[in-house]
């Protein structure tokens, strides 16, 4: 294994994440279809964070103020897009260094600029991203004893988190609040009531309307991947295509 120097690591935070192309089709009301290439770029743990803690405020802004609910999952999905979404080309900075320069500056824009179904093209695109260049976990690769354990670690907690898909984390909530309510329950304790809080139907981008005929596609420029807006992928379903591409034909 490659030994990584101190001064490498910093080069590696100027030239940016790893990534891949994608010619993104979409369908036109009118039936024209257009095609733009753009770039799915890895998060780093920071930008991750980020996006969390600005989809957390803006449910609570529209009013969503209990449990990660329909507004906070679609804003998730916004929040990465905006920060993952690239140019395809490289530009320069002053000092010599290259990056890919971010379609968007604002989550607006990119809640203006796709429909649901667009949406779930595109971070399914990112998940396929992820699985090649990243080494996450899924959620059911442990138990609920092994992420308490995890997450309840003050020094390491925060990187157990950092190496869950983000995706699973709804999942991981519900899987801990099910272990306190057993716990409750043996103890003798009354639960928590749910009558003054306000419930949120699970969303799905799978069950987004939008308009009729041919759906939107993302298609890897590396290699014959194609994601469609049928449903959102899991880690294991993005790393599973991947594998299954990279075996000889």
């Amino acid at each position: 294994m490659k030994q990584i120097k101190p001064e490498e690591t910093i080069a590696t935070l100027l030239d940016g994440a790893p990534g891949e192309d994608f010619d993104f089709t979409r369908v036109l009301p009118s039936g024209e279809r257009t095609n733009t290439r753009y770039r799915l770029q890895v998060l780093r743990v920071e930008e991750n964070h980020h996006a969390l803690r600005d989809s957390q405020k803006y449910a609570k802004e529209i009013g969503e103020l209990e449990g990660y609910g329909d507004i906070y999952r679609e804003q998730q999905a916004v929040e990465i897009i905006l920060r993952s979404l690239r140019h395809p080309e490289k530009r320069e900075r002053g000092d010599g260094t290259a990056y890919y320069p971010q379609v968007f500056t604002d989550a607006r824009q990119v809640r203006m600029s796709f429909n649901e179904t667009e949406l779930a093209v595109l971070l399914n695109a990112y998940q396929i991203t992820k699985a090649k260049h990243g080494a996450l976990e899924g959620l059911d690769q442990h138990d609920a004893e092994t992420w308490i354990a995890r997450l309840s670690d003050p020094l390491r907690g925060p990187f157990f988190q950092s190496q869950l898909d983000s995706l699973h984390w709804p999942a991981l909530i519900a899987l801990l609040a099910a272990v306190s309510r057993d716990l409750y329950l043996e103890a003798g304790r009354t639960l928590p009531s749910l009558d003054d809080s306000s419930e949120s139907a699970p969303a799905s981008f799978a069950a987004a309307t939008g308009p009729s005929g041919e759906p939107p596609s993302a298609s890897s420029t590396a290699s014959d991947v194609t994601v469609g807006p049928e449903k959102i992928l899991t880690a294991e379903e993005a790393r599973a295509i991947v594998e299954e591409r990279k075996k000889p034909r």
